[in-house]
């Protein structure tokens, strides 16, 4: 049976949540952003997912995220999809070694997480200029707070679904 298959549903989620990323960043952004500070959703999803799953699914969502983000930038298409391999290859290496119980925690791993995606990606499109380190610091430490308040809501919300979702199959099992 195709549709009971564990690998498609898989690959079925992961599309939805690729489709549902690209739809807010290229629609929604500019109206969640606040004072020119933007929300990076992707980062958020990409540390999810591989602190859940491993490096492997960390890559392989690494990719096509930045792959598709990349489309937005065609000029440095390709860059995107390698830091945010490189990205999801280091949080998924940390999935077992981190202590993650705290929200706090994980949103202080979205935050570091952000720094070094726009890190490596300045440093990989424009080489170390006389305006990284303006940009990093006047852009990427506002985004990446901003970010990681965000990502700490949604994993709470995540969490409590999840919970939730537990004591019922429990309850009544």
């Amino acid at each position: 049976m195709f549709w009971g298959n564990a690998t498609f549903s898989k690959i079925l989620s992961g599309a939805v949540i690729l489709f549902i990323l690209v739809f807010f960043q290229s629609l929604l952004s500019d109206l969640v952003s606040l004072w020119g500070v933007r929300l990076d959703l992707g980062i958020i999803i990409l540390v999810y997912v591989a602190l859940t799953r491993g490096p492997t699914y960390g890559i392989i969502f690494g990719f096509a995220i930045g792959l598709l983000l990349d489309v937005f930038t065609p000029a440095t298409l390709g860059w995107g999809a390698l830091v945010k391999c490189l990205i999801g290859f280091i949080m998924g290496s940390f999935k077992d070694s981190l202590y993650l119980e705290s929200l706090y925690s994980k949103g202080a791993v979205i935050f570091l997480a952000l720094l070094l995606n726009d890190l490596l990606y300045y440093l990989l499109v424009t080489g170390v200029t006389a305006s990284t380190l303006s940009t990093l610091t006047g852009w990427s430490l506002p985004s990446a707070v901003y970010t990681s308040l965000v990502g700490i809501l949604i994993f709470q919300i995540m969490n409590r679904m999840h919970w939730e979702k537990w004591s019922v199959e429990k309850s009544s099992g």
